[in-house]
């Protein structure tokens, strides 16, 4: 398969010497030239955009599913190409999905605690309440706050948005709450979220971001 080679940016280190300070007894030795170098980031390769297939992006409106284009949606910019709008999404992506706001509970290390110690009072039975409760609500508000994120980010560098039915969504979409999207998973998402963004104008109306 034919990819395009994408490379996120390089950065510059450079180590420069310092002046000696001088010796009573002797006179300091002569220092060693500067030192540069590069530091490559990872490069990714992206697919022909001429290999992937398209994702249906036909439906009928109904009020049920615009009711949910707060959740279902995907971005579009007129003259954009595809090496652009994934380098856009990927950031976007990246911005919205940090790590800092995955801190679900680990169920596994909770379930074993609870069940060799029971659940315990005070302040530790509050703590175990409290993961609890960010297990179960926590992950929805942090896939809404994807969104939001994901959204002003994409509005800020000129696409626009469009709504689409749950399922649609669903085929080149993911959410996250407890946890990361695999690396491999989510750039093959990413790759076809780009392929509509940089493709033909929808025929949907268009929503606000």
């Amino acid at each position: 398969m034919k990819r395009i080679c994408v490379a996120a940016f390089a950065a510059t280190l450079v180590l420069a010497s310092g002046s000696a300070l001088a010796q009573d007894a002797a006179p300091a030795s002569p220092l060693p030239p500067a030192v540069t170098g590069t530091i490559a980031a990872p490069v990714y390769e992206l697919p022909d955009p001429a290999t992937l297939t398209r994702p249906k992006l036909d439906f009928t409106a109904t009020p049920e599913i615009e009711a949910d284009y707060e959740k279902y949606f995907y971005f579009h910019r007129a003259d954009t190409s595809f090496v652009d709008a994934f380098n856009d999404i990927r950031e976007c992506d990246a911005l919205a999905s940090g790590a800092n706001i995955y801190r679900g509970a680990d169920s596994g290390a909770m379930a074993a605690a609870m069940s060799q110690y029971g659940v315990l009072a005070g302040g530790i039975g509050g703590a175990v309440g409290s993961v609890i409760a960010d297990a179960i609500f926590g992950s929805a508000a942090r896939r809404a706050q994807r969104r939001v994120n994901l959204r002003n980010c994409m509005g800020f560098k000129g696409y626009q948005r469009f709504g689409l039915s749950g399922d649609l969504w669903k085929e080149f979409n993911f959410e996250e709450g407890n946890g990361r999207k695999k690396e491999g998973e989510r750039n093959e998402a990413l790759e076809l979220q780009a392929l509509v963004a940089s493709g033909p104008v929808p025929a949907t109306k268009e929503l606000g971001l």
